[in-house]
C-alpha cells in the first residue's frame, strides 16, 4: 500500500459520531468527534428513542470534512462506515428515511416481552441473541400496531453502519455482523432467516444482501462526495458492527482470543471456529468478520457510560484525566467504598431491572471517603463486571484466554488497564490507537481495495504494538477478596431487583 494512501472512517457510536482517517500504517492521523443526542417522542414513551437522519449525517459529513483538512497531505483511497449496534434505519423506495431509531430505543419492550415469552427458546437458537425488544424484528412489531403506513412504505431495512454505507453509495448493503443485530438472522447458517421474518410479518424483501466485511458495496457517489469535501467514484467497503470492527482493530484473527472494546459498554468478546451457544441463554453468540469464526460475548452495558456520569457528577467541569488522577491516589479496594451502577453481569435471558449504587463502610467519620473513592470504586465495579462476564464466557467456551486485548475510550485511561489486569490476574494489552473500531473499519478498506491480502493480512499489518499491563502479586491478591465481596452484593440486590418486575 501507498504511503499517500488515507482510508476515511465514518463511525457513528452511542453518544457521538466520528470521523477518522487512517494511514496505511493503521495510525490515526485525525480523529474528529461530534457529540449527540436522540428524541423522545411522546407516541413511545418513556422508553422509546430516536433521532433525526438528516441532522446525524450533516454531523458526521462536518466531522469528516475537518477530519480530512486535519490529515492533510494524503489521497483518499477508500470509505467505510461502521455504527453501534441494535440501531435501525428504515427507508422508503424514493430514499427517504421514515424510522431512525438507537440502539437505547426500547419502545418494543412489551412487544419483546411477548416474543420472548412465546418463543424464546427458538430465537436464541437462530440468533444467538435475547432479549428481542432490543432487536429490529420487535420494532417492527410496534411500528405495525403504532405506525402501519411506516411499515407499508418500508423499501430497505438498515443497520447503523448501513445506512451511512447506504448515504455513502446509495446501495442496501449489510454483513453478517450487522445482520446478526437485528433478530432476523441465522448466525449459523450467516443468513436471513424466513422463519424469523415471518414470525413479525416482516417482508424480507426489504432486508439488505449481505456481502463479506471488507467488500467492495459502490462507489462514493456525487451528493456524499460533495458532502464530505471529495471527489465521487472512491471505493465505498463494508466494514461492519462497532464492536466487530473493534476485534479486527485489536488484531484478533484466532479461535481462543478474547477483546474488550470499552466504551459506551465493554463487551468481552471470545473467537471461536465454531457457534457456541450459552444453555443458560444470558450471553451473545454472533458472527465475526471472518467466515470461519463466531464470537461468544458477556456483555456488562453500561460502562464508559457510567465512568461518564461519574465525572459528570463529581467533577462537572473536569476531564477524565483529572478523574484518574483522583482514583490513582486512591488503594485497591477504595477503602472500602464499592460501587455497583451501570455494569452488570450479562443476563439477556431473563430481563429486568437492577438496583444499583454506591455502598461505604459505617467506619465512614474514621476514614473518609470522598470523590477518589468513588472514581477508583467506579473503575474496580467496570473491571469487576467483565472478570464475572469473562468468566461465563470461558466457562460456556471451555477455553480460558491467557491475555486480554482492551481498546476504546476506558483504555486511554492511565489507572483502568492496570487495575483490570489486577482484578482477571492475567495480562492486559492496550491498542496503541484506542478508537479500535475505526482502525478495524480502515482495516476493512484496505482489504476490500486490495492494499491488504485480506482482513487477516490487514490485522496484522496495520495493527501497531501497545502496552501490556501485568497484574501486580499483592494487589491481585487484595482484589481476589474485594471481587467476592462485590459478587455477594451484586448477588444480595440482584435479588431484590427480581422483585421490582
Amino acid at each position: 500500500m501507498g504511503d499517500s494512501s488515507r482510508y476515511l472512517v465514518l463511525d457513528a457510536g452511542t453518544t457521538a459520531g466520528r470521523a477518522l482517517v487512517f494511514d496505511g500504517n493503521g495510525r490515526a492521523l485525525a480523529e474528529v468527534a461530534r457529540d449527540w443526542s436522540y428524541e423522545a417522542p411522546e407516541d413511545c414513551a418513556p422508553w422509546g428513542r430516536e433521532f433525526a437522519p438528516a441532522r446525524f449525517w450533516a454531523m458526521m459529513a462536518d466531522a469528516a470534512r475537518e477530519a480530512l483538512a486535519a490529515a492533510r497531505e494524503g489521497t483518499v483511497v477508500a470509505v467505510a462506515a461502521t455504527g453501534q449496534r441494535q440501531a435501525t434505519v428504515l427507508v422508503d423506495a424514493e430514499g427517504h428515511e421514515l424510522y431512525a431509531g438507537p440502539n437505547i430505543d426500547l419502545r418494543a419492550c412489551f412487544e419483546g416481552a411477548r416474543l420472548l415469552e412465546e418463543n424464546g427458546e427458538r430465537i436464541h437458537a437462530l440468533t444467538g441473541h435475547l432479549p428481542p425488544m432490543m432487536f429490529a424484528s420487535a420494532r417492527w412489531l410496534w411500528l405495525q400496531e403504532h405506525k402501519p403506513e411506516v411499515c407499508s412504505q418500508t423499501h430497505h431495512l438498515l443497520m447503523m453502519g448501513d445506512w451511512l454505507t447506504w448515504r455513502l453509495c446509495g446501495l442496501a448493503v449489510t454483513d453478517a455482523t450487522n445482520a446478526a443485530e437485528t433478530g432476523l438472522f441465522d448466525v449459523t447458517l450467516r443468513t436471513w432467516s424466513p422463519e424469523l421474518a415471518a414470525a413479525v410479518g416482516l417482508p424480507p424483501e426489504i432486508l439488505p444482501q449481505v456481502l463479506p466485511a471488507g467488500a467492495v458495496a459502490g462507489e462514493l457517489g456525487r451528493q456524499a462526495a460533495a458532502a464530505l469535501g471529495l471527489c465521487p467514484g472512491i471505493a465505498v467497503v463494508v466494514a461492519g458492527a462497532d464492536t466487530a470492527c473493534g476485534t479486527i482493530g485489536l488484531g484478533l484473527t484466532r479461535p481462543g482470543q478474547v477483546g474488550v472494546v470499552a466504551g459506551w459498554s465493554a463487551p468481552a468478546q471470545m473467537l471461536l471456529d465454531e457457534p457456541r451457544f450459552d444453555p443458560a441463554r444470558a450471553l451473545w453468540t454472533t458472527c465475526s468478520h471472518f467466515a470461519h469464526l463466531w464470537v461468544l460475548e458477556g456483555n456488562p452495558g453500561p460502562c464508559g457510560s457510567a465512568y461518564r456520569w461519574l465525572l459528570n457528577l463529581v467533577l462537572p467541569a473536569g476531564t477524565y484525566e483529572q478523574l484518574d488522577e483522583l482514583a490513582a491516589g486512591v488503594p485497591p479496594g477504595s477503602n472500602g467504598a464499592l460501587a455497583l451502577a451501570g455494569p452488570r453481569i450479562a443476563d439477556y435471558g431473563n430481563p429486568h431491572l437492577l438496583w444499583g449504587g454506591l455502598l461505604l463502610p459505617q467506619a465512614n467519620d474514621l476514614l473518609p471517603i470522598g470523590r477518589a473513592e468513588f472514581a477508583r470504586a467506579t473503575l474496580e465495579n467496570i473491571a469487576y463486571a467483565l472478570r464475572a462476564n469473562l468468566e461465563r464466557v470461558e466457562a460456556v467456551a471451555a477455553l480460558r484466554t491467557p491475555q486480554i486485548d482492551l481498546g476504546g475510550g476506558l483504555s486511554r485511561s492511565r489507572l483502568f488497564p492496570q487495575v483490570l489486569a489486577d482484578v482477571l490476574g492475567r495480562p492486559v494489552r492496550v491498542s496503541a490507537q484506542p478508537s479500535v473500531s475505526g482502525l478495524g473499519a480502515a482495516m476493512c478498506a484496505a482489504a476490500g481495495i486490495g492494499d491488504c491480502a485480506g482482513l487477516a493480512d490487514a490485522a496484522t499489518a496495520m495493527k501497531q504494538p501497545g502496552l501490556a499491563y501485568s497484574p501486580q502479586r499483592a494487589v491481585q491478591a487484595e482484589y481476589l477478596d474485594a471481587y467476592e465481596r462485590w459478587l455477594q452484593v451484586y448477588r444480595g440486590l440482584e435479588t431484590l431487583s427480581v422483585d421490582l418486575v
